[in-house]
């Protein structure tokens, strides 16, 4: 039986993760400074900037995670229809 997620897609999980994580710790720094060091007055442009970036960085990770997961699941279906299907082997003779 092969993979349900080749070898080929681990760059990709990977990568989608390293984007998901980093675009979380930039919406965490962008909450931080709006609220935390910006309480009083209106948060500078870079601010809204970095939290809107970080958003589309989360809305990307999670788009990669699922198209990912979404490929294994089909894959997976795939070679278990494909096994099903195959006759099955002849038993042994003693």
């Amino acid at each position: 039986m092969t993979e349900s997620l080749p070898k080929g897609y681990k760059p990709w999980l990977i990568l989608s993760l390293v984007v998901l994580v980093g675009s979380l710790v930039l919406l965490g720094v962008a909450v931080v400074a709006a609220f935390g060091i910006f309480a009083e007055v209106a948060p500078p442009l870079w601010v809204v900037v970095l939290g809107a970036i970080a958003a589309l960085g989360v809305a990307a990770g999670f788009g990669g995670l699922f198209l990912l997961l979404a490929t294994a699941g089909w894959l997976s279906w795939r070679e278990s229809r494909r096994v099903a299907i195959l006759p099955p082997e002849h038993a042994e003779k003693n």
